[in-house]
């Protein structure tokens, strides 16, 4: 990726019509955006305007469509590859007929969709998912972006998959409408309220922030300082929470279950099984609706594009959530650390608790393997009641009641997310112990990625962080329909990069891994 200067002088050594669009951004800024990392195609138009106080963004289209690898119980390269391949084409077909009619009374570069008669607004760059991903599939978007970028005769941008998740709330808030909803507290761009003042701006979070990026194929905790500095301060050592998750609600949920329309999305699954009394459409609690707002008329809150950010200790015990989980956060870490035992006689150690005589249970590091393991155990072998063990005796699936089957799929979840928690708790106590100013001013975390829609995982990470010192800790999640792999979050990050100097040649290549703390210098031969 190279960056480009915007100093004076930008206008000599750079094509003109990007000069134009940097220097004087005197119009809305339009991206069309493919993501093909995993096993969903998704293409965006998202259109970035600039000239108020409140920066605001238009998705003009977003679509997604996610390969059947159900049969496989998991993702399968090849299915996946071959959606890909059928579906972006027609995606795009179909996203270009939503872009914005061209003014060529104000110099729109145009282009002729369908005829010559009826012309659009031909988009200033391409956004594409570069990686880290699957190789093959990131290549069918990148060489389609690169196809596009030549015909159009514009620039190229290669979104690192992990920013793009880390930008979504920045996103979310530049969709909202600007100033429609006031309270006493000022401006309020949240769906839920806030304690403490004004809701985020259109850039929120402002940098520096934590991010939290839990999917099926990453868990990260990310010291996030500025667009471009990312500081990894923990990653998995083995699987990620999202592949733990699927992997224990296939050995899990009843068999019928693992035949529905989600297909392979598991770890919806298996929260739903879980906890099937909290899993149901968002809509407004009596605690969260603020005065003096007329809900019917207010355009925002028809949006489906709602951030849930809130200060830590709003998931205290008064929230309606907490009676439904009945969660009891850990005081400190060796409470995090003790095993729960339950009615059935077993209970799930937490993961690298016990590992290397327990010299692990401190390290910066995420591991689910164990997890998984340990669910398998249980599920598989009866309980010597005489010991308090599993014994060798293995069980049939009939023997485990349903009962037993949701206090699995509850325990493996909290198990999984105090352990994730439990690292974000270390990474800010670390960050103090190095530099006490720089962790004064971190005053959000972000969580996203696909794992990021499971409640449970919210109500734990509030409830924990309250516990652990931090009640005002802003933790922000992008909506559940953007938490996933889709294009508008990477036309979000092509935007920012692109209103920031940087594109990329169209010799670039896709990247199976790209460690996020390389954005600008990515590494070769992967």
């Amino acid at each position: 990726m190279r960056t480009l200067s915007r100093t004076r002088g930008l206008g000599s050594i750079l094509p003109a019509r990007i000069s134009r669009i940097l220097v004087h951004n005197r119009r809305p800024l339009i991206t069309l955006a493919i993501e093909t990392s995993c096993d969903d195609t998704s293409v965006a138009i998202l259109e970035h305007r600039d000239r108020s106080r409140f920066p605001r963004a238009v998705l003009h289209f977003h679509k997604k469509i996610t390969s059947n690898n159900s049969v496989y119980q998991g993702v399968h390269p090849i299915v996946s590859l071959e959606s890909h391949q059928e579906s972006l084409a027609t995606l795009i077909n179909e996203a270009i007929q939503e872009l914005p009619s061209a003014d060529l009374r104000e110099g729109d570069d145009a282009i002729a969709v369908a005829n010559q008669a009826w012309r659009r607004r031909k988009p200033d760059f391409i956004s594409v998912t570069r990686g880290p991903g699957m190789r093959s599939n990131l290549f069918t978007g990148l060489d389609t972006a690169k196809g596009l970028a030549v015909a159009w005769q514009v620039p190229l941008v290669g979104v690192h998959h992990m920013q793009a998740h880390a930008l979504t709330p920045r996103l979310v808030a530049a969709l909202q409408p600007s100033g429609q909803v006031t309270s006493a507290g000022g401006l309020s761009w949240n769906i839920f309220r806030s304690n403490n003042g004004p809701g985020p701006s259109s850039n929120s979070p402002d940098f520096p922030f934590l991010s939290v990026l839990v999917s099926g194929g990453h868990t990260l905790l990310i010291h996030s300082t500025s667009l471009t500095d990312h500081s990894i301060l923990a990653s998995t050592s083995d699987i990620a929470i999202g592949d733990c998750l699927d992997k224990i609600a296939r050995v899990v949920l009843p068999a019928n279950l693992l035949t529905t329309p989600e297909g392979t999305m598991y770890g919806a699954l298996l929260e739903k099984f879980a906890f099937p009394e909290m899993v149901k459409e968002e809509v407004l609690q009596e605690d969260d609706i603020e005065e003096d707002v007329d809900y019917d008329d207010c355009e925002k809150y028809k949006s489906p594009y709602f951030l849930e950010d809130r200060p830590a200790k709003d998931y205290g015990e008064e929230n309606a959530a907490a009676q439904a989980y009945a969660y009891t956060a850990p005081k400190s870490r060796g409470e995090e650390h003790t095993k729960r035992v339950t009615e059935w006689g077993w209970g799930f150690s937490p993961p690298l608790a016990n590992s290397a005589g327990g010299l692990k249970s401190k390290s910066m590091e995420f591991s689910f393997t164990g997890l998984v393991t340990a669910v398998e155990r249980v599920v598989r072998f009866s309980m010597d009641k005489a010991t308090g063990k599993l014994s060798k005796a293995e069980r049939a699936a009939s023997d485990i009641t349903e009962g037993e089957r949701r206090a699995i799929a509850r325990e493996a979840m909290r198990a999984a997310f105090e352990h994730l928690t439990g690292r974000v708790v270390m990474g800010l106590e670390e960050i103090k112990a190095k530099d006490p100013e720089a962790a004064k001013s971190i005053t959000s975390i972000v969580v996203s990625g696909g794992v990021a829609a499971n409640g449970y995982l919210r109500h734990i990470i509030g409830r924990m962080l309250t516990e652990r010192g931090y009640p005002n800790m802003r933790l922000i999640f992008p909506p559940a329909s953007l938490c996933t792999d889709n294009a508008a979050m990477i036309g979000w990050a092509g935007i920012e990069m692109f209103k920031a100097g940087h594109t990329d040649t169209l010799s670039i290549r896709a990247l199976r891994k790209w460690p996020l703390d390389q954005l600008l210098q990515p590494p070769t031969g992967n």
